[in-house]
């Protein structure tokens, strides 16, 4: 069964890698966006200022990180999802000996681990800028929570958007559906703004929701390096939600492959 997941993955990357117009578009999405940000808000803030509770380099290294943190984090499993239930590719999916939504997660695996490999020369020439500059400080401690967080936000994020997917059992055409759910999230998530500009009240709500780890908790604990505790505290309410999302994402699994079943006859 492993062999098999093991397989999936190698597959994923080497699709990636084979792709080259793939290859081009992703370190285009992530370069560009991350130097208009760089010199946009360079020029914007004064040094001294603070906006939401960051300076100027800070607020930099959040965008910049933001853009870099959706190439690790956010598969586009629910738009895959619904194309293979329409097209019907799902019942050459089903009839393998594995479990469906361990087959999608392997697949985000293949293609996440890709965009590593690929971005991750960008990734050592800019942080070596930022240390070289003294941007930032990053303690060992803060390097390790913040890939904790990454890891946990990738796994979140599969649950998240395996569930909005899935609906295209019930659904003919989920196409604006996961337009509307792509805005909804990335301006909950704080990649448009850093949620700590938003007035107290609405903050807190938002707080109270998952979307913050999918990208304004990870790069805030490598940007505002947070305490220890406050970390743990909200690494704990993250792993609830994983949980939850994870008895949900098995309860529409299993009815949405018994309609697709009932469907097909």
């Amino acid at each position: 069964m492993l062999k098999s997941y093991l397989a999936i993955i190698a597959v994923s990357l080497k699709k990636i890698f084979a792709n080259k117009s793939s290859v081009v578009i992703l370190l285009m999405q992530a370069i560009v966006p991350s130097i208009v940000m760089f010199y946009l808000w360079s020029i914007i803030i004064k040094p001294g200022q603070t906006i939401g509770g960051f300076t100027r380099n800070q607020l930099v290294i959040y965008y910049i990180g933001v853009n870099f943190i959706n190439s690790f984090v956010w598969y586009a499993i629910d738009w895959e999802l619904n194309d293979d239930i329409h097209s019907g590719e799902l019942s050459n999916i089903i009839h393998r000996p594995i479990q469906l939504h361990c087959y999608y997660f392997a697949k985000m695996l293949g293609d996440r681990l890709a965009n590593l490999l690929l971005l991750l020369p960008i990734l050592v020439v800019g942080f070596c800028y930022l240390f070289v500059k003294k941007l930032v400080q990053v303690s060992l401690l803060t390097l390790v929570k913040f890939a904790v967080s990454l890891i946990l936000a990738a796994i979140l994020w599969f649950l998240f958007s395996y569930i909005v997917g899935s609906t295209a059992y019930w659904f003919d055409n989920l196409f604006f559906v996961l337009i509307v759910k792509e805005i909804v999230v990335n301006l909950l998530s704080g990649f448009y703004f850093p949620l700590e500009m938003l007035p107290s009240p609405m903050f807190k709500i938002i707080s109270c929701l998952p979307f913050k780890y999918f990208s304004s908790f990870p790069i805030d604990t490598l940007v505002k390096a947070l305490p220890t505790k406050f970390w743990l505290v909200n690494t704990a309410i993250e792993l609830l939600w994983i949980c939850l999302l994870y008895l949900i994402l098995v309860l529409v699994n299993r009815r949405g492959l018994q309609r697709y079943s009932d469907v097909l006859g």
